[in-house]
């Protein structure tokens, strides 16, 4: 550009000097024709020097020669002219190139940041900002449709009063960017501002000249407005402005696109983790599921054998209560009672955990009771092994008068048991621990509370959740789903307040009984009439006590240490009812039913098994009676009563005549 100012400047001053030159050969030409006319001397001179030639044709020759320089002068003229236009159109290109370039310069710094940038609000700022500066106008603003509100919103302006005017809030078709959000069409406007149509689109505050307004299209979807306007100025747009902004929209719309996918797939992203999580979280539920289930399946055969332990323990400790005459042996021998019935129970809800159990029967309880009761079984962990370890543990009874409630005593004592060596285990230097009742309107409040370690919120949110736990490999993460499992069971619920550093309480709501049945236990006993009876139990303890309790009773008991020896005394006597334990080596349960069916079907016989009451009816077809090891004597003194009762012609000689019920 500044080149072709130079070579202008140049030919001007050639124009000049050609002038100058021109002047100077014509002053000459009249000095020296006013020299011949005038001054004779020069006249003779010249005759006497030019003999052969006549004045007039000097005269011409001398005049034709200026003619022909002027002539040359006036050519050159004519060609600096055409050289001055030629330059002057190469002016306005070079010119027309410049703004080009600026304006493409703009386009390519937006479009960089369009495609390098991710936060909207930016881009949108540097958008308004470069047209405003680049076609030197007043004002340029951005305006972005809210659905929520439903109305345009002035996120980015710069220029005359921008600072005024960012988050303004319009109605669609309020101003003439409303007009463009309604109508979906670019809006150039001069003039027309003062028309009616258009006097209410714009600010009386203001006086604005010129509206350039055009709509960002996503879609086909209007998402905003590019506004341009010029309010002190006296320059009006036009069509090349317009084209210009609406490239400047199209960056702008293509931004909000950018950020709308970004939006989503940032929100994609985010589900997509969790679902990793979920899946992460699910696999590790399902190795632990898959441990568990080997364990169950490994468990599951030593359940009979603990069963008949249990079974040993409690009917022995059944036996000694009735020679017992100390207090304190007595209640020693309740306690472990006791204990073993719990174990059992746990045994029973282990399988129940994976299996459809049959469930329990509810009796009225006294949670009072219960609380004093698990305070006694974990003295040895609160009081014994805290000692052990050096430190102290204090537990505080707040007990009040309570009804009872319905419910289960072993699942309500497996409970609060659970909770109470959690809150010791959040004792690691002592402390206190608070077991609470009360009554609140038809319910019985219960609560544990430790001044301990507490947890933080995130912890507090998955403690019931299957699996979770803080010991480590120590842990398996079930024993406060079971508590919480068994809470619901029992109608009730469970929450928990903790803060870290500060100890946890777990409260505890159970409705009071209505309809539970009541504690001691209410056997029919149908006369006990002296009955001939074989047990086939290979277990020497378990069947020492089945004969300690039934001869009690005057029932006349045969012993057998296995199903094969059993099947001989029961071809060679005869017998009112048969007791037979399920697992035996050599021949099972089953085997010694079918056997034993097969000689005589209307024989009574009831299968003893320690793997629990969840037998499939498939697998007892043939038993008239199952009873769950372990058992209490008045439990087998029951199974011996209804298998009389239900016979209905039973003969003094023990022929049980009647068909199998």
């Amino acid at each position: 550009m500044k080149n072709i100012q130079n070579e202008i400047k140049k030919i001007e001053r050639k124009d000049w000097h050609l002038w100058i030159l021109t002047s100077g050969v014509f002053l000459s030409l009249v000095a020296f024709v006013l020299l011949l006319i005038f001054y004779s001397d020069v006249r003779n001179l010249y005759e006497k020097e030019l003999s052969n030639y006549t004045y007039n044709l000097l005269f011409v020759g001398f005049t034709g020669i200026s003619l022909l320089f002027l002539a040359y002068i006036l050519f050159k003229e004519q060609s600096i002219k055409k050289l001055r236009g030629e330059l002057f159109k190469e002016k306005v290109l070079s010119q027309s190139l410049e703004e080009r370039f600026q304006e493409l310069k703009a386009l390519f710094e937006v479009s960089t940041l369009v495609n390098s940038e991710i936060e909207l609000s930016l881009i949108l700022d540097l958008i308004s900002k470069t047209v405003r500066d680049y076609l030197q106008t007043d004002r340029c603003s951005v305006l972005l449709f809210d659905k929520k509100k439903n109305k345009l919103v002035c996120v980015s302006a710069h220029g005359v009063s921008s600072e005024k005017i960012k988050n303004t809030e319009l109605n669609p078709g309020e101003s003439v960017a409303g007009w463009v959000m309604t109508h979906g069409e670019p809006l150039l406007l001069g003039e027309e501002l003062q028309e009616d149509k258009f006097k209410n689109f714009v600010s009386k505050e203001e006086k604005i000249s010129s509206s350039l307004s055009v709509p960002l299209k996503v879609k086909n979807e209007i998402k905003g407005v590019l506004n341009v306007c010029m309010v002190k100025g006296k320059r009006k747009f036009n069509e090349a402005d317009l084209k210009l902004v609406s490239i400047f929209a199209q960056n702008a719309a293509v931004s909000i696109e950018k950020a709308e996918l970004y939006q989503e797939v940032k929100k994609q992203a985010e589900v997509l983790e969790k679902t990793l999580e979920d899946l992460k979280k699910t696999q590790g539920q399902l190795i632990q599921s898959e441990k568990m289930r080997v364990l169950g399946d490994l468990a599951g055969g030593i359940v009979h054998d603990f069963n008949n332990i249990l079974g040993i323990i409690t009917g022995r400790a059944e036996l000694l209560l009735k020679q017992a005459k100390e207090e304190g042996f007595i209640k020693g021998l309740m306690l472990i009672e006791q204990v073993a019935n719990d174990g059992a129970e746990i045994i029973r809800r282990l399988r129940e955990y994976t299996k459809i159990g049959q469930g329990s029967i509810f009796i009225k309880v006294d949670l009072n009771k219960i609380l004093r009761q698990v305070v006694e079984l974990t003295s040895f962990k609160w009081k014994d092994e805290a000692l052990a370890r050096g430190i102290n543990i204090n537990i505080d009874m707040d007990l009040k008068e309570i009804n009872p409630i319905a419910g289960n005593p072993s699942e309500i004592r497996e409970v609060f048991v659970n909770l109470l060596l959690n809150a010791i285990e959040a004792l690691p230097k002592g402390g206190e621990i608070t077991l609470g009742t009360r009554m609140e309107n038809d319910y019985v409040l219960a609560w544990v509370r430790d001044d301990g370690i507490g947890m933080k919120e995130e912890v507090k949110s998955k403690i019931f959740e299957p699996f979770f736990t803080l010991k480590g490999e120590k842990g398996m993460g079930l024993g406060l789903t079971i508590v919480s499992g068994l809470v619901s069971k029992h109608q009730g619920n469970i929450t928990v307040d903790s803060e870290l550093g500060k100890g946890t309480c777990i409260w505890l709501k159970f409705p009071v009984s209505r309809k539970a049945q009541e504690e001691e236990e209410k056997i029919t006993v149908i006369d006990f009439q002296p009955a001939n009876i074989l047990v086939i139990e290979d277990e020497k303890n378990m069947r020492d006590i089945i004969l300690e309790m039934l001869s009690e009773q005057g029932h006349s008991v045969t012993l057998a240490v296995d199903g094969k020896q059993g099947i001989e005394f029961f071809k060679k006597g005869t017998y009112d009812l048969v007791l037979t334990n399920l697992s035996m080596p050599e021949m099972s349960g089953w085997e010694v039913i079918r056997e034993i069916k097969s000689a005589n079907p209307y024989v009574k016989v009831a299968l003893m098994t320690g793997c629990g009451t969840q037998t499939k009816e498939e697998e007892a077809k043939g038993a008239d009676f199952l009873i769950s090891k372990p058992f209490k004597k008045n439990q087998l003194l029951f199974a011996v009563s209804e298998a009389i009762k239900k016979n209905k012609n039973f003969s003094p000689e023990g022929n049980l005549t009647c068909k199998k019920s």
